[in-house]
């Protein structure tokens, strides 16, 4: 899945849904509703892993974000747990230009 924001893409999100825990989410329209949202409500998240990476893009992952070919990707590898099971696995890919990773406490 591409997102976009004002037109521009700023992300390729690659996620993986647990059915037994979420049987049917491919039938979901989520065009009133994010993807994450509608995880929320039907596994709440108790626990996540995220993993951050600067890297290289492939071509077909230039190609859909409209980058150059030297423009580096931030990537960020999300597990997701509801109580004891895995609910989804992601791989989320960032331009590097458009994208800034900001931790408030």
């Amino acid at each position: 899945m591409v997102h976009f924001e004002n037109g521009l893409p700023i992300q390729i999100e690659d996620r993986f849904v647990n059915p037994a825990i979420c049987p049917r989410y491919m039938e979901q329209d989520f065009t009133g509703m994010t993807p994450n949202a509608y995880l929320t409500a039907i596994a709440p998240i108790t626990r996540t892993e995220q993993i951050v990476e600067a890297v290289s893009p492939q071509p077909w992952e230039r190609k859909l974000l409209g980058i150059r070919r030297n423009e580096p990707c931030l990537m960020i590898r999300r597990r997701t747990w509801s109580d004891t099971a895995n609910v989804t696995t992601a791989r989320l890919l960032y331009p590097g230009t458009r994208y800034r990773l900001e931790g408030i406490s």
